[in-house]
């Protein structure tokens, strides 16, 4: 078979051409690195370098968000930490404060200084990074935390994005207060239902405010000064219940009756739902506090019991003229913190027991009432009715309509006076319980005889534990000088009254027979004495005094002093102008003069206190630091206190945030090496699958060179010599 010209020339053409493309690709390899620059070139290897490749974009992505979370962390471990140096600082003022004997204008130092911490430590916990609140939660907000000021200028009320923080006891109700939380290669899961991530399944990087410093109190109401309500004038006020926020507007009454009503009916449209279906809703009582109530309801919605106190509910008002531009100012407080409010505590008192208290109203000195504990099986029956009494003496001391008792089933109790600061107290009592007290007043009685109704003849006295004693007599005789004359034991007063001869003191029991053994009648004497040797130095007595025909009824209450001649001198004032007189009979016992009966004895105890300032703290350690400021300068001690060991705790369950911050710290460290590992890893699978070996494609690419170049050199065997001859 012949071959022709043609057919060898092709033939080394494409040997040349394919040796050249092999040498070409291999220089492409040694240059770039890579295996192949194409998915075509080879499939299956760029399929799986593409899932390296998505793997490694996911991880650096993840790693990226890792370190920016460390930051967020990083940055709110060193917040948390000057917030708990800071609060040691808040205790050592407090300390200082409480334990050192001070007046009103150190005090004021002290409150000053708080107020500046306060404010401290809002500062620290607007700090920000990125443009972003660190306790912001989910909010851009770089301010989160605000200070407002009360009437009189002084820091009073911390908020939390618009709301003060005692407002509502559960921190997810605040605004922005969702997660904000970071992918870190967790697997982050979604639930299908609801769209919510898994917690477990990625890094939260944000922080609710209110739940690291706190927020609600033990329980709260809201007030409104009722007094400053102008009739047609517009007032809008936010209202925070629970967990429900509704805005209400409504225009002031002429009488407080109306404004009272005219809110109330805002507040029932405003949160008719919730009282549907059972949840807490707002109501306002006569003074204009606003307290949490529910309906219990049946299987079929029915109402069983009705408006029942919520005793962990929390009601707030914020004025908001944003809403209506038209509205009036309107002062509203949140009396979940400090407040100077006294609070009898009618539940209490035992039924039927007098009681005695000190109200001080304004610059007024103050004026001690008396009150009796009413009876009553039903307990609101029985308050209500021991409410009403102390109603009526404080309109009896200070007249009608000065100073009031709250009757609602929240706050009930506690004592007032519009436009004035009231204080009420039991002071100085010494705990001595009632029982104790009645053994005080001492009570001797004998048996009195009526003088006139004896004629002549027999008569036989019986005295219990001694001998029987008969008078015989004659007409005209007496019995009185005849019943003297026939012992030598007794004797019998000109009114027939019978004590012993050698003491003076009175007998009782003793009953006469005349000779046919009939029983001559006889009438009783009292005589009331009291024992001021067995008074309780400080303590608050009462004694009914009734004189005349039992129709004139006296009430006086005392106060029992360091010595008897103290005590003594407090009756006698308490008795001026009663026309009762005390008559000293032995050592500290004192006789009432004839024909008046004592009664009643009371005195205050701290077993079961009868007032008691209303001490509800904050759980927000910066309201609570602002709370003791406001005592200090009310000179209330006792308050700032109990503030002590609640910024101890406080400080204590910082301790234990920062701990946790430092755990997430090393959490996410330990995420971080576990990302660098793996990017590692993929790192280097990624190079057996795209990478080059540059000593194989070097010796590779050498090998095609030289067979390239010895095909060139083959050229002259190959191509015909009658070209070469042609061309010559």
């Amino acid at each position: 078979m012949r071959i022709t010209n043609p057919t060898i020339l092709r033939g080394y053409n494409r040997d040349l051409n394919r040796l050249l493309n092999l040498k070409t690709q291999t220089e492409k390899r040694i240059t770039s690195g890579r295996k192949f620059s194409r998915a075509s070139e080879s499939p299956l290897s760029a399929a799986k370098a593409l899932n390296v490749r998505k793997s490694l974009y996911y991880s650096a992505q993840h790693k990226e968000n890792l370190k920016v979370a460390n930051k967020f962390y990083t940055e709110a471990e060193t917040s948390l930490i000057q917030v708990s140096e800071k609060m040691a600082s808040i205790r050592e003022t407090i300390i200082a404060a409480v334990n050192t004997t001070k007046n009103i204008e150190d005090y004021n130092i002290y409150a000053q200084q708080l107020e500046t911490s306060a404010k401290e430590l809002c500062a620290i916990f607007n700090t920000d990074s990125a443009g972003r609140a660190i306790f912001g939660g989910e909010s851009d907000n770089t301010s989160p935390f605000e200070i407002i000021n009360d009437a009189n200028g002084n820091a009073s009320t911390v908020l939390y994005h618009g709301i003060p923080v005692n407002a509502l006891s559960d921190y997810k109700s605040f605004p922005y207060s969702k997660d904000v939380n970071l992918d870190i290669g967790l697997g982050m899961d979604i639930d299908q239902e609801t769209q919510e991530v898994d917690p477990q399944s990625v890094l939260k990087i944000s922080f609710v405010g209110t739940k690291v410093s706190g927020c609600g109190a033990q329980y709260g109401v809201a007030d409104v000064d009722l007094s400053q309500i102008k009739p047609n004038r517009s007032y809008c006020i936010d209202v925070y219940a629970g967990n429900v926020k509704k805005t209400i507007s409504f225009k002031g009454e002429s009488t407080q009756a109306g404004n009272v009503a005219a809110i109330n009916a805002k507040l029932e449209e405003a949160f008719k739902k919730q009282k549907e279906i059972g949840e807490g809703y707002p109501k306002m009582d006569e003074q204009g506090v606003i307290a949490l109530f529910k309906d219990e309801l049946d299987k079929d919605g029915n109402v069983t019991k009705a408006e029942i106190p919520v005793e962990d509910g929390i009601c707030c008002l914020v004025n908001n003229k944003e809403k209506n531009p038209r509205a009036e100012d309107l002062v509203v407080d949140n009396d979940s913190g400090y407040t100077n409010k006294f609070k009898v505590n009618v539940e209490n008192l035992e039924e039927g027991q007098r009681y005695s208290i000190e109200v001080k109203v304004g610059n007024e000195d103050a004026k001690t009432i008396t009150f009796t504990a009413a009876n009553d099986d039903d307990p609101e029956a029985r308050d209500k009715a021991t409410l009403d009494n102390i109603q009526k003496e404080l309109d009896a001391a200070f007249g009608e309509g000065v100073v009031n008792i709250s009757k609602g089933k929240v706050t009930q109790g506690i004592i007032t006076s519009e436009g004035n600061t009231v204080k009420v107290s039991c002071a100085d009592n010494k705990g001595t319980s009632p029982s104790a007290v009645k053994a005080d007043i001492t009570t001797e009685s004998t048996t009195k005889f009526d003088t006139s109704k004896f004629a002549a003849g027999t008569y036989t006295f019986s005295v219990p534990g001694g001998a029987d004693i008969t008078v015989t007599l004659a007409d005209g005789e007496n019995i009185v000088d005849k019943f003297n004359a026939a012992n030598n034991t007794y004797s019998m007063s000109t009114d027939g009254v019978i004590t012993k001869k050698d003491d003076g003191s009175y007998i009782s029991g003793i009953t006469c027979k005349d000779a046919t053994g009939a029983t001559v009648v006889a009438g009783r004497k009292t005589d009331y004495s009291i024992d001021l040797g067995s008074m309780v130095s400080g303590a608050y007595y009462e004694l009914k005094v009734v004189t005349g025909n039992g129709t004139d009824v006296k009430n006086i209450s005392f106060k029992a002093g360091d010595t008897p001649a103290d005590t003594l001198k407090s009756i006698q004032d308490a008795l001026d102008g009663t026309g009762v007189t005390l008559t000293n009979t032995k050592d500290d016992i004192y006789k009432f003069s004839d024909g008046v009966a004592v009664a009643n004895p009371i005195v205050t105890s701290k077993e079961n206190p009868v007032v008691e300032r209303e001490s509800i703290y904050s759980n927000n350690y910066i309201q609570l630091t602002l709370d003791a400021a406001r005592a200090l300068r009310q000179g209330d001690i006792e308050y700032a206190n109990g503030c002590i060991d609640r910024i101890v705790t406080a400080n204590e369950n910082l301790l234990v945030e920062i701990a946790d911050l430092g755990c997430n710290e090393e959490f996410i460290s330990f995420n971080i090496d576990r990302i660098t590992t793996r990017e590692e890893n993929l790192q280097e699978r990624q190079v057996d699958l795209e990478a080059t070996d540059a000593k194989s494609e070097i010796t590779l690419w050498k090998t095609y060179e030289a067979m390239y170049n010895a095909c060139l050199q083959m050229s002259s065997s190959v191509v015909p010599n009658s070209i070469f001859n042609y061309i010559k």
